[in-house]
């Protein structure tokens, strides 16, 4: 693949993350299968696409990908774009609660809206000391 001309003044992981914000703006995308926003989501897959965590630190978003890195974030956020498919199916993982997941379109991407009193044990409404048995419908 080559860079489209108008993409190729986009060198950084920043500008990645931008643009890809944009283009899922653009295409009226929806989030909830572990982003809420166009933002969040692009820098989710511009960091993937990398090989590189969520969490890495904003100080190397300035950092200047190679001409491969660079068409595989354009391709990996273009496919987000065009198929509306949800990051979890396209990366094939998912986090929930701090734990990753394998996921594909046989599943269900794995949320809730409880997530917080999940990760916190519903402390303080539940003993975890008394607790045998949980069933999740």
């Amino acid at each position: 693949m080559s860079i489209p001309q108008d993409l190729q003044v986009l060198t950084t992981i920043r500008d990645f993350i931008r643009w890809g914000s944009s283009e899922f703006l653009r295409h009226e995308l929806t989030f909830g299968h572990g982003f809420v926003s166009a933002f969040d989501e692009a820098r989710y897959l511009v960091l993937h696409a990398l090989a590189l965590p969520y969490d890495w630190p904003d100080e190397y978003l300035d950092t200047v990908l190679t001409l491969p890195e660079r068409e595989q974030v354009i391709d990996i956020l273009q496919l987000r774009a065009r198929s509306r498919q949800p990051a979890a199916y396209i990366t094939r993982e998912s986090w929930f609660c701090g734990l990753k997941f394998y996921v594909d379109e046989r599943v269900l991407v794995p949320r809730s809206p409880i997530a917080e009193l999940i990760s916190s044990g519903f402390e303080p409404w539940v003993d975890s000391s008394r607790v045998d048995r949980i069933l999740d419908l």
